[in-house]
């Protein structure tokens, strides 16, 4: 069954971004004030990184960093996976899935226009989803 593009389901809320500078305490007061649970760490406009809540307990407080001092530039992850504005919502529900991220970039013309978490995906596409891969268990037990 086709999915939906991801662009269709991403909320309409402002992307959270910051440069490699910013702080961590500076990134998540940002995260608060946004109800978010991640940064884009932004270089003349290309994604460079991602800064999470996860970054932020295990990179920076577990580590006992201070966050008024550490730049996200030593906290983030770099070089983040990214999924395209146009692929499918079952594609990034397999990216998330696969590689464990909460916080995915979503990209347009090479630009970050926000970040997919597990709570914007519908339910009908998760269902969908699990639908079409017991229907693929199905066919290979008959084909074997």
């Amino acid at each position: 069954m086709p999915s939906r593009p991801v662009r269709s389901i991403l909320p309409q809320r402002a992307l959270v971004a910051g440069p490699p500078q910013l702080t961590a305490l500076a990134a998540a007061r940002l995260m608060t004030e946004h109800c978010c649970g991640s940064v884009v760490v932004l270089e003349e406009g290309r994604p460079v990184g991602i800064f999470t809540e996860r970054d932020l307990t295990r990179r920076v407080v577990a580590a006992g960093r201070d966050p008024a001092t550490t730049p996200l530039s030593e906290v983030m992850t770099p070089d983040p996976d990214t999924i395209a504005a146009d692929a499918s919502v079952a594609d990034a529900i397999r990216l998330m899935d696969e590689c464990c991220y909460r916080h995915l970039p979503v990209i347009d013309n090479g630009r970050v226009i926000g970040v997919l978490a597990p709570e914007d995906i519908p339910v009908s596409e998760l269902l969908a989803l699990g639908d079409e891969l017991e229907e693929r268990r199905r066919l290979s037990e008959r084909m074997w």
